[in-house]
């Protein structure tokens, strides 16, 4: 009867651990998309509009869609506008990037499912094309956050939200991004906050000042996880209070541009771990070297993975801008895994 007693009761102790068990979200961030052209070269032979027509929506991620397809959640920064008019056309910016809103089945058929408009080229042709942009997202299905706007994503009862702003925003909305983490964390059940910011020096080979400022306070308001574009290079990581900052992630499918300025891009896997109640428990980085061409100078709008020689050459690049040693790329894994990183 004793022997039975012991058994049971050391079966009883068992079942907690047998029944928790750590729940996960994998999330692909990209550098930055932009799908168009500038009107004035819209019909050219290079642009990003006219290689659309020939080559079909499934040509840009061709190289991609398999690998988008591995995580729960594809995460770009679309950077332009997708409206069927130029009306309110910004002429006095140097740059103003359009597609058409069917642009939107170039991502819906190559496994994105999320995308970030905060940044400074969704404005290009002011509120209707911001609007246009916001709602051809929304109506082919695609989660769309930025500015005031946060998109949650639930899976197995584990909701990560989604926030974004414009480095030209950041100081008028840091009370909002305060207010708000602590709201989702508390009133709407989130477990985990990513909070993306664009901002940084254009083709800066390291951070700046704000970026890590506004990457500390983001997670001093209680965000797990910090990404960053706008430099259109490769810049470097960071790790405060155990949540990890990629400051720039450079450009990915760029079509604002016919020729290759910046090749190398860094793609980030990241894996959020959660216990079974939904408590957040850590996170790890899988840091993918990329190019945003498979041609060079002639941009072909079609990024793709790279290894050898010149994973290490994008390594290169985000190494010179962290201050800590990255692990390093390894060619059979396709990726360079860095450290888990506990809850605290």
């Amino acid at each position: 009867m004793r022997r039975v007693f012991c058994i049971l009761l050391c079966i009883a102790l068992l079942l907690p651990a047998f029944a928790l068990a750590d729940k996960t979200v994998t999330i692909t961030f990209t550098g930055d998309v932009t799908l168009g052209s500038e009107e004035k070269k819209r019909a050219n032979a290079a642009s990003f509009d006219s290689v659309a027509a020939e080559q079909g929506y499934d040509y840009f991620f061709a190289n991609m869609k398999d690998f988008f397809a591995e995580d729960d959640l594809t995460v770009i920064n679309l950077e332009g506008v997708l409206s069927d008019s130029s009306a309110g056309e910004k002429k006095d910016k140097t740059y103003r990037f359009r597609g058409p809103t069917d642009f939107v089945n170039i991502l819906t058929r190559s496994g994105i499912e999320v995308c970030n408009i905060a940044n400074n080229h969704s404005m290009d042709y002011g509120q209707k094309g911001y609007d246009a942009t916001q709602a051809a997202l929304e109506a082919a299905g695609l989660g769309v956050f930025g500015n005031e706007s946060v998109y949650i994503y639930e899976k197995d009862g584990i909701r990560v939200a989604f926030l974004g702003v414009n480095s030209t925003a950041y100081n008028k909305r840091k009370t909002w991004a305060k207010e708000e983490i602590a709201r989702l964390k508390a009133e709407e059940n989130v477990n985990a906050v990513v909070y993306v910011f664009h901002g940084g020096t254009e083709y800066g080979r390291v951070r700046n000042d704000m970026q890590e400022k506004a990457s500390r306070y983001f997670i001093n308001c209680g965000a797990d996880l910090i990404v960053m574009h706008h430099p259109h290079v490769v810049q470097g990581f960071d790790i405060y209070k155990n949540r990890s900052i990629c400051y720039s992630l450079g450009n990915f499918c760029f079509g604002g541009n016919k020729q290759v300025r910046a090749l190398r891009a860094m793609v980030v896997r990241a894996t959020l771990t959660f216990a079974d109640d939904g408590t957040y428990l850590g996170q790890q980085l899988a840091l993918y070297p990329a190019h945003i061409s498979g041609t060079d100078p002639q941009n072909n709008y079609q990024p793709l993975l790279v290894s050898g020689e010149e994973a290490q050459a994008a390594m290169a690049l985000a190494q010179r801008d962290t201050d800590f040693s990255l692990n390093p790329f390894d060619d059979a894994a396709g990726c360079a895994l860095q450290d888990y990183l506990p809850a605290s």
